[in-house]
């Protein structure tokens, strides 16, 4: 496994993606164009952002006048971006416009169709939704009507994972399955990709936390380190998660790394680097703890696109300029 850990972790480039003027900033998504959405600190609050092409771009508030917090929290190939606002309002940011979707709630994912997938509030509880060609429709178990539920992600093929009445679900052309567990106890899905496969964390039979993927029946995830959950998973087959005391970590055939180890990251003294995206590409998206103890938003670049992620810290915005480490072969730092 160690040599297959090195293997894995050739090359990697960190890059700090800055902040809107304040000390700190969050990564929430990751295209597969390589767009980043999030939310950071500026002069008045917290407002959502995008990072595109090496520039950090305030979305600013969807409210009228402009007032309160914002985040970004799902994004697509072109750039159209989901999110909250004001009180916790879900909108969905494009070029000209916001959209307002009526309800307050979180959001799991948009796919390039522009199918925005969360949760939203009602009677007490929380509803898994899907919001498609202007209309929403409630992805919550109509056999379990008071229990809580949340769309965590969506395919290209407009499949939803998420979690109905403690367990995971697919959700796959108006029928809903049930993904079970490990071992009895509670699961939650987090991530889809375009085949159907969702990952997500399930309590194996001795109550332990493992990640898991689906894909025709739920096993624990090879290679990922107990005490922990899958995030997010792409075309490849590599998935993120998190766990107890490792905090972010890669799984790429069963060969496993810790982000956090990586020597483009501990060479610039960051630590605790938590994923919340992967795309096609390999790029990682998250939120790290950096030298000077403030979160930033990051992008880890694998070395097979090292000239895209240097031109992405070249035209970073002031506040991220120089603060990109890479390294070649051997890299993990023990």
């Amino acid at each position: 496994m160690a040599a297959g850990a090195a293997r894995a972790a050739e090359g990697w480039t960190l890059v700090d993606l800055g902040t809107l003027g304040g000390p700190e900033s969050h990564a929430a998504a990751l295209s597969n164009s390589g767009i980043v959405a999030g939310c950071a600190d500026t002069a008045s609050g917290v407002h959502a952002f995008v990072y595109r092409d090496g520039t950090m771009r305030d979305l600013g508030t969807a409210t009228d006048p402009p007032s309160g917090a914002s985040c970004a929290l799902a994004v697509n190939d072109a750039g159209v971006v989901a999110g909250r606002s004001g009180s916790g309002e879900v909108v969905v940011w494009n070029a000209t416009s916001v959209a307002h979707l009526g309800i307050q709630g979180d959001v799991g994912g948009i796919n390039d169709a522009q199918t925005v997938v969360g949760s939203y509030a009602q009677g007490g509880t929380t509803h898994a939704f899907m919001y498609r060609g202007g209309a929403l429709v409630d992805l919550s178990d109509p056999a379990a009507p008071g229990a809580a539920s949340a769309a965590k992600a969506i395919n290209a093929r407009g499949q939803v994972a998420g979690t109905s009445n403690g367990h995971a679900f697919l959700y796959d052309n108006g029928a809903r399955r049930d993904l079970g567990t490990l071992g009895g106890g509670a699961s939650s899905g987090a991530g889809i990709d375009d085949r159907g496969a969702v990952v997500g964390m399930s309590f194996d039979a001795s109550s332990q936390p493992r990640a898991f993927i689906f894909d025709g029946a739920m096993r624990a995830l090879a290679g990922a380190p107990s005490y922990s959950g899958a995030v997010a998973i792409n075309n490849r087959g590599q998935v993120i998660g998190s766990g107890e005391g490792v905090y972010g970590w890669l799984v790429d055939n069963g060969r496993y790394v810790q982000l956090s180890k990586l020597a483009a990251v501990t060479s610039r003294g960051w630590s605790h680097l938590e994923p919340t995206g992967i795309n096609d590409r390999g790029w990682i998206a998250g939120t790290g703890t950096d030298a000077s103890g403030n979160l930033r938003a990051f992008l880890l670049v694998p070395g097979t696109e090292r000239a895209t992620a240097l031109s992405l810290g070249s035209a970073a915005s002031p506040s991220a300029r120089g603060a990109i480490a890479r390294v070649g072969a051997g890299a993990i730092a023990r």
